[in-house]
């Protein structure tokens, strides 16, 4: 959860030494000081303004800023507003090093967001959204990413150095009847600085340990006085490798970032504006095989051995693995893993003011490449010499909406909506000279018939799915009273995805073989890809809405309720899926519908010292989309669960208890789980079910419990040549409760609970022309997975998180 924080935040450099549970006690602890305020998430549906950065004198006002957002098309104190958002401020987010959007859920416990890399990733609003355990492009994203009012149709587009940040916002349950595209789970709305008619530069430079250099540069101001106005931002981030390849020695995991954006604003008169913007970007880096964890080596239920086991393959293929210690941060390839993607788009929005309406439309064009390559079989053998699969992307996107302006006693927003992707993908896995030894156990074949198999095999796909997506929308507040207000919203949609899947296969001639080796042969090539063409289509519409109804009390508290219906449009599976006979899969998911209900409190106390707010949520969602395993070739494909649920409390506390100290508590519980799902794939290490019921067990990616807390405290520190100076500590910690990574919650995919802890401390100009600032993330170099799980290998593999960085930083303005 976790409220609006778009002010001044953080404190205490008390370190926990015992950083375990005692750790653990004090997150949970300070957000519990929440609950027994009253506690709740502030709400927004738009960006919020954030304030500048600024420094706390001996002469400051104890009080917390007024987080303004714009819900409702209008600036409002968040505190007013029954709109789930949590906001922060670019100030907030600069002090917290939140540069990335996995770095927000530091700040925002009930976000979840896991990136093993740009194209798998995960982004999650209570446990619902985009699936840890799913990555497939026939899919739409449950969490839209906004970027200055843009939908960015893949996740992996939002996976770059977030630079000059005006506001980011975390909205809560599906959304759709003020602004761009449904999304049934959330919405996470980035929203970059203006540009200005006043001058301003700013400039500032990193160094840290693993080679780290991080460098932003900004400028903006007039070209024509009242008329027309620039900003130019550009930002690089680069680090060095922290795991180890034993095979050659080099270092991995390293991280390259370059990105900038081009603004114009546009105002010739009063009552038009003109905002013109491109953006381009582009990241690699020499990614890490994931590190060995531990062996699956016996069925949990019969007891029987696995066969064909990690160690009796690594015997095979004469490849001896790097001891089992994930805290070495080793692993041993002989082929290169690592990506390259680039991003970038242009987009117009138009803002044109009548008497009592302005009118907003919003056009925008973006693309998306993304180049991988990795060794599959994580070893120093050629066995599967590449496995990766290339997007191309294109988007183009129309909004043009309408909304009223003053005090009335119906405000209003109204749009249309248009969104157009095509996504192109080519996926290549190679079969080297080891192939055979490494995935097929003797039993299968004699040597021969397996070598001709899999030695040098080939396989190629090419998948294209096309989407349309077109909508109108309506939401408006009636002010029944000066205290009692009732919120209604619709929203039409209308939606169609295209797409098509061919695969060809070429490897060794097999006509040297007989008859009765040649059929085996080729029996063990389809069970990893044959020749393969089919095309598909899914279209519908929906009817979506909520409605709010908000009171005031007369000392201030805000209490609401809301019901929201959500939907996410069917996909495609595109995939090597059999779409005919016995065994046969329908490339068709269906769409999911959503049903959430919510309940607040939003409470400010002692003169703005103190907001506390409570939210109570409870969603159904009907067809969950996720992965199962066809029986006859253990392949994976998309499919609908029964129903899932996710329901908890979310609590939100910020204080400004003294001059100069900033403090803030959020905590999340969600119980989110499958409430239908009888016929589930089971786990790896299940041997005698063919079917499991998962009914009441977790969702993928879904902590019960998440929180966070900060602080900091600022206090005047004399003069350094005639500038007042202002010296300064800050903490963020977050907490993760365990969660599973598979739709199946396979014990080997689930991952223990981690406190994380990010200490600043630094000295600048009291006007916040300078600033000097030492920081260190993961302080207490905790070991942490991203992904883990158990493969058909036998191998218990996972993705680690960052170890401890630390840093400096040099910040200029002007």
């Amino acid at each position: 959860m976790s409220g609006v924080l778009v002010s001044i935040h953080q404190a205490n450099t008390r370190r926990d030494h015992n950083h375990g549970a005692t750790l653990r006690r004090l997150t949970l602890a300070a957000s519990c000081v929440a609950l027994m305020a009253g506690a709740a998430p502030a709400f927004a549906a738009e960006t919020p303004a954030s304030p500048e950065p600024t420094t706390a004198s001996a002469d400051d006002a104890v009080g917390l800023d007024a987080v303004v957002v714009t819900a409702r098309r209008r600036d409002e104190d968040a505190q007013t507003v029954p709109v789930a958002v949590s906001a922060f401020g670019g100030a907030q987010l600069e002090a917290a090093r939140a540069f990335n959007v996995r770095d927000l859920q530091t700040l925002s416990p009930s976000l979840s967001v896991s990136v093993t890399n740009p194209r798998n990733t995960s982004i999650n609003i209570r446990g619902l959204g985009n699936n840890v355990s799913v990555y497939n492009d026939g899919l739409q994203s449950a969490v839209g990413v906004y970027l200055d009012q843009v939908y960015l149709g893949r996740p992996g587009q939002a996976v770059f150095d977030l630079a000059d940040l005006d506001s980011v916002q975390v909205l809560r349950g599906p959304q759709g009847t003020l602004f761009g595209k449904n999304t049934s789970a959330g919405a996470l709305v980035i929203a970059t600085k203006e540009p200005k008619f006043t001058p301003e530069f700013s400039a500032d430079v990193t160094g840290g340990n693993y080679d780290y250099f991080q460098a932003h540069l900004i400028a903006s101001g007039p070209i024509v006085e009242d008329k027309l106005a620039y900003r130019v931002s550009l930002a690089n981030t680069q680090r060095g490798g922290y795991m180890t390849n034993v095979y050659d020695g080099s270092k991995t995991q390293d991280y390259h970032d370059f990105g900038g954006r081009v603004q114009f604003l546009l105002t010739p008169n009063e009552s038009l504006s003109i905002k013109l913007s491109g953006d381009y970007g582009q990241q690699y880096s020499n990614t890490a095989a994931s590190v060995l964890t531990g062996l699956f080596t016996n069925y949990a239920d019969s007891g029987a051995a696995y066969p064909n086991g990690y160690l009796a393959r690594t015997a095979r293929i004469g490849f001896t693995p790097p001891p089992i210690d994930p805290e070495a941060r080793r692993v041993s390839v002989n082929t290169k893993n690592s990506y390259f993607e680039t991003h970038g788009g242009v987009s117009a929005i138009v803002d044109y003011k009548l008497a009592d309406a302005t009118i907003t439309s919003v056009t925008a064009w973006r693309g998306w490449h993304w180049r991988p390559h990795n060794d599959a079989d994580g070893t120093t053998v050629s066995a599967i010499i590449d496995a990766h699969q290339d997007n191309d992307q294109q988007q183009f996107s129309q909004e043009l909406r309408i909304r009223s302006e003053g005090d009335r006693k119906l405000d209003y927003v109204a749009g249309l909506y248009y969104f157009w992707q095509d996504l192109e993908a080519e996926a290549v896995n190679y079969y080297g000279p080891a192939a055979a030894d490494w995935l097929l156990a003797p039993a299968a074949a004699s040597a021969t018939v397996r070598a001709a198999a899999l030695n040098n095999y080939s396989i190629v796909s090419h998948s294209s799915p096309e989407t349309t997506s077109a909508a109108a929308f309506a939401q408006g507040t009636w002010h029944v009273t000066d205290r009692f207000d009732i919120t209604g919203g619709l929203r039409y949609t209308y939606e169609k995805m295209t797409g098509w899947f061919d695969q060809t296969a070429w490897g060794a001639d097999l006509s040297g073989l007989s008859a009765a080796d040649r059929a085996t042969a080729l029996t063990l090539r389809a069970r990893f890809g044959a020749a393969n063409t089919f095309s598909s289509k899914t279209s519908g519409d929906s009817l979506t809405g909520n409605v709010t109804l908000a009171y005031t009390f007369d000392n201030g508290p805000l209490v609401y309720a809301t019901y929201a219906r959500g939907y996410k449009a069917g996909g495609l599976n595109l995939s090597n899926i059999n779409t005919s006979g016995a065994n046969a899969v329908d490339p068709v998911i269906a769409p999911e519908t959503i049903d959430a209900y919510e309940a607040g409190l939003k409470s400010t106390w002692f003169d703005r010292r103190l907001t506390a707010n409570l939210a109570l949520f409870w969603t159904n969602d009907d067809g969950y989309q996720t992965t199962a395993v066809n029986l006859i070739n253990n392949a994976s494909y998309l499919t609908n669960a029964g129903s899932v649920r996710s329901r908890g409390v979310e609590l939100d506390l910020r204080a400004a208890p003294i001059q100069g100290l900033t403090l803030y508590g959020s905590t999340t519980y969600n119980d989110a789980s499958y409430t239908s799902y009888e016929q589930a794939a089971c786990p790896i290490e299940i041997q005698l079910s063919t079917y499991c019921n998962l009914t009441g067990r977790r969702l993928p990616g879904a902590s019960l419990w998440a929180a966070s807390t900060g602080g900091e405290y600022r206090k005047a520190a004399g003069t350094w040549r005639s500038d007042g100076l202002t010296a300064y500590a800050g903490y963020d910690a977050s907490y993760k409760s365990s969660y599973y990574t598979s739709a199946s919650n396979s014990e080997y995919s689930k991952i223990k609970g981690y406190t994380l802890l990010n200490l600043r401390a630094g000295v600048g100009a009291e006007d916040g022309s300078w600033d000097l600032q030492v920081w260190g993330r993961n302080v207490f170099d905790k070991l942490y997975y991203l992904s883990l799980g158990a493969g058909n290998t036998g191998a218990i593999t996972g993705s680690l998180g960052d170890p401890r960085t630390f840093g400096v930083t040099l910040r200029v303005r002007r």
